[in-house]
């Protein structure tokens, strides 16, 4: 009897499964609600914020599926990629073995996005969840130095206002209102669980215990996650801060501007 062949690896394979959870369901959940839009097998109306069908038809999809919806452009593909690795680096680093308090996160500046979305009449958030992970780990790396178009290095502490700039200029001079409100949110977060406490104040913002009850601590390392890499190191490290310079570029960055109704 020959000896069996071992299987063959799947590097994708092996390198989606390692991706941590919370990141995980981000970065399918864009690439899905995307492309079933775009192919049409769910018509793209269905999938933005439309509060008077959440209110008297209950699609109560319509509050998670409009930050994921975008369409198929190379810009697209660029947000899916920053969403990843910003969203990675939080997870394994900022929040590494704490995923309830990642998840709450989440919640959190999405349910300050969908109140600012009924007020300003935003029907796609995309770039509000992008702007707020970028907010957040700009703030826990604000020293680490990175690219933006055209090769200008700045402090990661200044990219997402920089991302805003860009958005503004590539809508034409139209207010990005869904990146501000995802910016304002993560802003909000940090300076009620960070800012205000390390000032002596007290940290009014808990993470519910429903929520560690669901995504318990977790004791072992945190995921590799990445493209045949190993895994990120704890916030902080050296070598944190030296991969994630070069890794940095915002070229192509696609925008939903103020998130405007579809054929506007």
């Amino acid at each position: 009897m020959p000896p069996q062949q071992p299987s063959q690896r799947n590097e994708i394979v092996e390198w989606y499964q390692s991706i941590p959870p919370i990141t995980k369901a981000l970065f399918t959940l864009s690439i899905a609600t995307t492309t079933v839009g775009s192919l049409g097998l769910i018509h793209p109306s269905s999938l933005i914020l439309y509060w008077p069908s959440v209110q008297s038809k209950l699609q109560l999809w319509r509050l998670v599926s409009c930050f994921f919806y975008n369409k198929f452009s190379l810009g697209f593909a660029f947000n899916v990629y920053f969403l990843y690795r910003n969203s990675l680096q939080l997870e394994n680093e900022t929040f590494q073995g704490q995923p309830a308090d990642y998840m709450f996160f989440h919640l959190f500046t999405s349910s300050l996005q969908l109140a600012a979305a009924s007020i300003f009449k935003m029907y796609v958030l995309s770039d509000g969840l992008l702007l707020s992970i970028a907010y957040l780990w700009a703030q826990h790396n604000a020293e680490t130095p990175v690219t933006f178009m055209f090769g200008i290095r700045l402090k990661a502490r200044f990219l997402p206002f920089a991302m805003i700039l860009m958005d503004f200029l590539m809508s034409g001079g139209e207010i990005p209102k869904a990146s501000i409100g995802g910016l304002v949110s993560a802003h909000i977060y940090y300076y009620l669980t960070t800012i205000y406490p390390n000032q002596g104040g007290q940290r009014y913002l808990q993470t519910p215990s429903f929520l560690r009850r669901l995504f318990p601590a977790q004791t072992r390392g945190g995921f590799r996650g990445g493209f045949g890499r190993p895994g990120s190191t704890p916030s902080g490290s050296s070598s944190s801060t030296a991969t994630a310079a070069p890794q940095t570029n915002m070229f192509g960055r696609h925008t939903w501007g103020s998130g405007q109704r579809l054929g506007s």
